[in-house]
């Protein structure tokens, strides 16, 4: 599993859903930053189960609506990746991370921080807040697919 940092905007970090144009090919553990107004890290997140839209878009074909859905995402993403976990934490500000990070800047992307130094300093500062939220994706219906 690979260890990354993402960003996310507040509405989708408050939502927790996000697509991306790029996925890695491996499971994902990565620390969320939330940006403007924020601008702190807070919360972790896997990832697992990269897949094609043009797959769910076969998998959907009974459902018209879900296949509209996908469309609309198809026109800028193709891959999507499944949210396994996601566990709140404690909020760690740009400006401390700076304090002892002088040059981190913030992806728009992502960027892997395997045998990084941040990487040491958030697993020792970041602390669980509450019950991790578990997906199972046993059952997904196609009025969960795509949606805002």
């Amino acid at each position: 599993m690979r260890t990354m940092l993402i960003s996310f905007k507040p509405n989708v970090f408050e939502k927790i859903y996000e697509h991306r144009r790029v996925f890695p090919d491996e499971p994902v553990k990565a620390y969320i930053y939330i940006s403007r107004p924020v601008q702190a890290l807070a919360g972790i997140i896997y990832l697992e189960n990269k897949t094609y839209l043009s797959l769910w878009k076969e998998k959907y074909n009974y459902d018209s609506v879900a296949v509209l859905r996908i469309d609309e995402y198809m026109k800028c993403y193709k891959v999507v990746m499944e949210i396994q976990k996601f566990q709140n934490t404690n909020q760690i500000s740009l400006w401390n991370i700076r304090e002892t990070f002088r040059e981190f800047l913030i992806s728009q992307i992502y960027y892997y921080l395997d045998g990084t130094e941040l990487l040491d300093y958030l697993e020792n500062n970041l602390r669980p807040e509450g019950e991790p939220i578990v997906h199972e994706f046993n059952n997904i219906s196609g009025e969960l697919i795509c949606i805002h």
